[in-house]
C-alpha cells in the first residue's frame, strides 16, 4: 500500500453524491450497547465490513460493528485517485511505526493503516492484485492440506468480490483473451477497472520491461504473476472515484436495520467467561469493553466475536486481554487467559525501495499536476465532465520477476548458496512454521517460476527526493516479494490506546538485502535501454555515482520503506506448528472467536493485499453461516 500521488488540497469540485444518514450507522453508544448482537465484529474496515454485511443478509441475524475511524464517504482524498491527504493525517490513519530497523541503519519506518470505515482498503494504492497460485497452493499445505485455502479453493471469492469491466486502453500487444474474461467476476460489490489514460512514460517502460525478457503477462489474476500485465484496480469507471469496502458493502445496505455500525469507538478489552467442562477449560467471549469520548462501555456477543482489527492492531487486543504469550502477559501484570504465544509472531511485509530518473523535455507525467496550473485546471475539469484523466491515474506497471531473470547463473547460484548458510546457521532460533515456511519460499526460488522481486513504475517525482522546479520524475520502484524476514507486534504497557511495538524486520535477512539490491541495479538498467531510455534523461536519486553494490546497500539502508501489507500475525496453521487459528477461522483454545484479517495469511503473496483480504472475509462469512446454519 505504498501510496503515490498529487495532494489535492482544495479539492472542493469533486462532485460526489451525498449518502443520506444511514439508519444502521449509530453515533449514539448508549443506545448501542443496549442492543442484543448475535454477531459483534470489531474492526469496521476492510474484512470487518464484508463480514457484517454478508451476515446481515439473514434478518433474522443481529449485527454489530465496532471501528475506531470515522464514516466519510463525500471526502475528496479518500475517492480520488491522486488524492493523498490521509497520509500521515490521524484524520485517516492509526499513524503506526516500526521500532528502530536495524536493516534500514536504526530508523524507525512509518506504517501506514488505515483508521477509517473501509479501514486500508480506503487509503491504499487502488492496485488490484491477486496472488500467485502458488503462494495460495503454499498455503493450503501449511493449513494441513486444506484445498479450500488453495487458489482455486479461493477463486470463487476472489470473484465474488469483483465487478470486472474490461480495459478500454492497452498497452500495444494487448488482448483480451476469454481465460482473462473468466477469472474476473460480475456482479460483486467492488468495481475493477483499468487505466483511462496513460503518461508519455508508461508505454516506452514497459515495452523496454517485456523486451528485456520480463514478459507481457496477458492474465495476471489467472495464478501466473510473472510478467508485467495490464494493472487492475479498484476504481468506478462510472464515476472515476474509489471502490473500497464502504460504498460496496456497507453504503447499499442502508435499509438493513439487523446491522449497527458505531464509529469513533476504540475497543480496548475482550471480556471472557471460562467454564470448566470435564478436565478441559473452555474459554467464551462475552463482549468487549470500548472507549469513546473518554467513557468506557460494554457491548456483549450472544452467539459469536469477530475480529477483523488488522494484522497490527488485532494482537494488541488478544495480549491485552490475555491471550498470548504468558512470559510477557505476567511481566505487564496482565492475567492469563490462554497460552497462545505465537500472537504478534511471524509479522511480514514487502519491504521496497525507490529510486527517480530526471525525464527529458517535452514528456508528460504527473509532475505537470505540480507546477503546471494549465494542465491541473484541465485535469480537473476533464475529472469533473468525464471521471477520466490524470485525477484517475493509479500505477499502471507493476510487474513481477523471478530472480533469475535480473541476474546471472552465476549470480543466481552464489546467492541461493548464501541463503541456504543463512537458513542452516538460523536454523536453531526458526520456529517450527518458519521452518515450514523457508522450505517452501526457497523451493519457488529455486523453481524461478513466481515473482521474487516485483517492480512498480510511477510517472512522477517527490517520492525518494524533493522534486525540483518544474523539472519531470520517473520513480522506480524494487520490492521484495517472498521475504525472509519476520517480525512481530507485541503490547509494552496497559494502555490499549498506545501504539505496540512493531518490529517489521525489514531486511533481518542478507538475502533481502541482496535481492533488492539486484533489484536497484536493475531499476538503472532498465532505464538506460530503448525505448525507456529515450524519455529518461538520468538519475537523480540515487545519484549516477552510486553504482557499487556497497554504496547501493547503503542507500537502500537509507532509504528502505515499507509496501504496508502486514501480515501473519496470527497465522492460520496447524497449532503445533505456531499457528493462531485453525482452518475455520477459531483461535485455539477459545470456542467462539474468530479472526478475518490480514493476520490470518501464514505466508506472503506476491501480489497487493486487499484483494485477498476480501476473500477471505467472503470465505469467512460463508464458514461462519455454515457453522451456525444461517
Amino acid at each position: 500500500m505504498f501510496r503515490f500521488g498529487i495532494p489535492l488540497f482544495l479539492a472542493t469540485w469533486v462532485v460526489v453524491h451525498a449518502l443520506p444518514q444511514p439508519r444502521m450507522l449509530v453515533l449514539d453508544a448508549d443506545n448501542f450497547v443496549k442492543e442484543s448482537f448475535d454477531f459483534l465484529i470489531v474492526g469496521g474496515g476492510t474484512s470487518g465490513l464484508i463480514v457484517a454485511a454478508r451476515l446481515a443478509e439473514n434478518p433474522n441475524i443481529q449485527v454489530g460493528v465496532i471501528e475506531a475511524g470515522e464514516y466519510l464517504p463525500d471526502d475528496a482524498n479518500i475517492n480520488v485517485p491522486q488524492g493523498t491527504n490521509y497520509l500521515g493525517n490521524p484524520k485517516y490513519d492509526w499513524m503506526l511505526s516500526s521500532t528502530p530497523q536495524k536493516g534500514a541503519n536504526n530508523r524507525s519506518i512509518f506504517l501506514a493503516r488505515g483508521k477509517i470505515v473501509g479501514g486500508s482498503s480506503a487509503i491504499n494504492a487502488l492496485v488490484w492484485q491477486r496472488g500467485a497460485r502458488e503462494d495460495y497452493d503454499s498455503w493450503s499445505s501449511v493449513v494441513g492440506n486444506d484445498p479450500s485455502w488453495s487458489f482455486n479453493g479461493l477463486l470463487p471469492y476472489f470473484k465474488k468480490v469483483e465487478n470486472w469491466s474490461p480495459p478500454t486502453l492497452m498497452f500495444p500487444g494487448q488482448v483480451v483473451t476469454s481465460e482473462f474474461k473468466s477469472d474476473h467476476g460480475k456482479g460483486g460489490p467492488i468495481q475493477i477497472s483499468y487505466a483511462n489514460y496513460m503518461t508519455d512514460i508508461d508505454v516506452p517502460c514497459h515495452t523496454t520491461a517485456v523486451e528485456l525478457g520480463l514478459g507481457f503477462n496477458l492474465n495476471p489474476d489467472g495464478g501466473n504473476m510473472t510478467g508485467f500485465p495490464l494493472l487492475a484496480r479498484n476504481v468506478d469507471p462510472r464515476n472515476g472515484q474509489r471502490s473500497y469496502t464502504a460504498p460496496g458493502y456497507f453504503a447499499p445496505d442502508l435499509h438493513r436495520n439487523n446491522l449497527k455500525l458505531l464509529t469513533g469507538a476504540q475497543v480496548i478489552k475482550i471480556n471472557f467467561n471460562s467454564a470448566a467442562q470435564g478436565s478441559k477449560k473452555k474459554n467464551f467471549a462475552t463482549g468487549v469493553d470500548f472507549l469513546l469520548g473518554g467513557k468506557t462501555y460494554s457491548v456483549r456477543a450472544q452467539k459469536e466475536l469477530i475480529l477483523a482489527a488488522g494484522s497490527l492492531k488485532t494482537p494488541q487486543l488478544l495480549e491485552i486481554s490475555g491471550v498470548g504469550n504468558p512470559k510477557l502477559l505476567n511481566s505487564l501484570g496482565i492475567k492469563s487467559i490462554l497460552n497462545l504465544p505465537q500472537v504478534g509472531e511471524n509479522l511480514q511485509d514487502h519491504p521496497l525501495c525507490v529510486t527517480d530518473f530526471k525525464i527529458r523535455d517535452g514528456f508528460e507525467t504527473l509532475d505537470q499536476l505540480r507546477f503546471n496550473s494549465t494542465f491541473m485546471n484541465q485535469a480537473e475539469a476533464q475529472y469533473k465532465s468525464t471521471h477520466a484523466g490524470p485525477l484517475t491515474y493509479t500505477p499502471s506497471i507493476y510487474g513481477m520477476a523471478p530472480l533469475q531473470k535480473i541476474v546471472s547463473s552465476s549470480r543466481m547460484r552464489s546467492l541461493l548458496a548464501q541463503l541456504d548458510k543463512e537458513i542452516f546457521n538460523n536454523s536453531p532460533n526458526l520456529s517450527p512454521l518458519q521452518k515450514v515456511q523457508y522450505t517452501f519460499q526457497r523451493k519457488l526460488l529455486s523453481d524461478g517460476k513466481v515473482g521474487t522481486v516485483g517492480f512498480t513504475v510511477v510517472p512522477v517525482g517527490g517520492i525518494a527526493s524533493p522534486a525540483s522546479g518544474n523539472a519531470s520524475y520517473v520513480s522506480v520502484v524494487a520490492v521484495s516479494m517472498h521475504p525472509f524476514g519476520r517480525g512481530s507486534t507485541h503490547i509494552t504497557n496497559l494502555n490499549a490506546t498506545a501504539s505496540p511495538a512493531i518490529d517489521v524486520g525489514y531486511l533481518s535477512s542478507d538475502f533481502d538485502t541482496q535481492l533488492l539490491v539486484e533489484g536497484l541495479k536493475f531499476n538503472r538498467k532498465w532505464t538506460e535501454t530503448a525505448p525507456f531510455s529515450r524519455v529518461v534523461e538520468g538519475p537523480h536519486t540515487p545519484p549516477s555515482n552510486v553504482t557499487s553494490d556497497e554504496d547501493v546497500t547503503e542507500y537502500l539502508r537509507n532509504n528502505l520503506l515499507p509496501h504496508n501489507h502486514p501480515l501473519g500475525t496470527t497465522a492460520m496453521a496447524p497449532q503445533k506448528l505456531g499457528g493462531v487459528v485453525d482452518s475455520r477461522l477459531k483461535i485455539y483454545g477459545l470456542e467462539n472467536v474468530r479472526i478475518v484479517d490480514a493476520g490470518v495469511i501464514p505466508m506472503m503473496v506476491t501480489s497487493t493485499i486487499a484483494p485477498t483480504v476480501c476473500a477471505i472475509a467472503e470465505k469467512a462469512a460463508d464458514i461462519i453461516k455454515k457453522d451456525w446454519h444461517i
